[in-house]
């Protein structure tokens, strides 16, 4: 089995997925907004994952400083969809508690 799948951040970075994907089921397409949020959201788990597999700790951290990147850029953009009222404050708030 993959070392990430034991890592309690991977299992968090999932439910932040999880509730990306929920949130923008419905949510109406504003640009390119709802896909680069579910992007981002992707990104964040895969580079964890990505990163817990390359062997040596150097590279790891460097994987989740990317994911942390990736799950700032999600927190930017619910508290935007918020603002231009694409997602409800409630689920934008949510959302990014999870990110952080």
């Amino acid at each position: 089995m993959a070392r990430f799948i034991k890592l309690n951040v991977w299992h968090q970075a999932r439910t932040l997925l999880r509730m990306v994907s929920d949130a923008t089921r419905t949510m109406r397409a504003e640009g390119d907004l709802k896909s680069q949020l579910r992007r981002a959201a992707i990104s964040v788990v895969s580079n964890i994952s990505e990163g817990s597999e390359r062997g040596n700790d150097r590279e790891f951290r460097h994987f989740l400083a990317i994911a942390n990147a990736s799950a700032a850029e999600v927190e930017c953009q619910v508290i935007i969809a918020n603002d231009i009222h694409c997602l409800d404050r409630q689920t934008s708030d949510r959302i990014a508690e999870q990110c952080r």
